[in-house]
């Protein structure tokens, strides 16, 4: 049988390719797998004590059996091991193409383009796909960068949103997250994570490096607006942020105006704002 293998970051670095298609017997499991890209590609070896693999997107271990057609993906992880190198990037110009690649041909979710948090009713909807792809990438090309981009290697797996609050249209129109006083703030209202990477904190580092880029622009406040729900929630419901996360990035709730919705933040740029004691 054949299985379709995508390779990632420093494995793919390795192979020199991001795709390929092996033959196993029927039968075959991840191991054997992973044993056939040896054989035809030693340089993985040392690899592999770092790798996680996921099959059809989701995380197995090297006894799950592989199926006719399946696609497996070789991880390396994001913290710990040789193979590990997690950085993050504002999406400026010369990096568009790593923001198509990351969102892909659903533009994140349902043609958003990460337009939702943007723009409201009719025009947002109308948008959905094309219209709104060339919206955020006007924004890229023409500045400030209007999101950061995670990368593991040279694979964009992560991306956070982020500007100051008056760049969304659509909290200027929230009750519920209307603002909690006249305090400036920068907002982080939009994740996306490739979904082969959910699960292992990738949210809390792209908090932490939000937290970064706006105080180095001279932001004091950074404020967020995750889903705190009673059970686990689908991906596609989660793209404002999980609780857990900014709690993790050092962000504290400040007001809760539905049950599952606080507004977060986290004090940032102290250090610079502090004036230097004289003598």
């Amino acid at each position: 049988m054949q299985i379709q293998v995508l390779l990632f970051a420093q494995a793919r670095e390795r192979v020199g390719r991001a795709r390929m298609t092996i033959e196993l017997p029927d039968g075959g499991r991840v191991g054997d797998a992973l044993t056939a890209l040896e054989r035809l590609h030693p340089e993985l070896k040392e690899l592999r004590p770092h790798l996680a693999v996921a099959v059809d997107q989701k995380l197995v271990g090297l006894d799950t059996v592989v199926h006719e057609g399946a696609e497996l993906a070789l991880l390396p992880p994001v913290s710990g091991g040789a193979a590990a190198r997690f950085t993050v990037a504002p999406a400026t110009a010369e990096r568009w193409g790593d923001v198509e690649r990351l969102f892909g041909e659903r533009g994140a979710c349902a043609g958003c383009w990460c337009q939702w948090p943007r723009i409201r009713g009719k025009a947002f909807k109308d948008g959905a796909g094309a219209v709104n792809k060339r919206r955020l990438r006007k924004l890229v090309e023409s500045g400030p960068p209007p999101g950061l981009l995670g990368y593991l290697g040279d694979e964009p797996v992560a991306w956070v949103a982020l500007a100051p609050r008056e760049a969304y249209e659509r909290l200027a129109h929230s009750r519920k997250l209307a603002p909690v006083d006249d305090q400036p703030v920068w907002s982080v209202p939009c994740f996306f994570v490739a979904k082969p990477y959910r699960g292992r904190g990738l949210t809390a580092r792209m908090l932490r490096e939000a937290a970064r880029h706006a105080a180095a622009r001279g932001a004091r406040i950074l404020e967020g607006y995750p889903v705190d729900p009673a059970h686990r929630t689908a991906d596609a419901f989660a793209w404002w942020g999980l609780t857990s996360a900014f709690v993790a990035a050092g962000f504290r709730e400040v007001a809760r105006r539905s049950k599952s919705h606080p507004i977060m933040r986290r004090t940032i740029g102290t250090a610079a704002a502090r004036p230097r004691r004289a003598g």
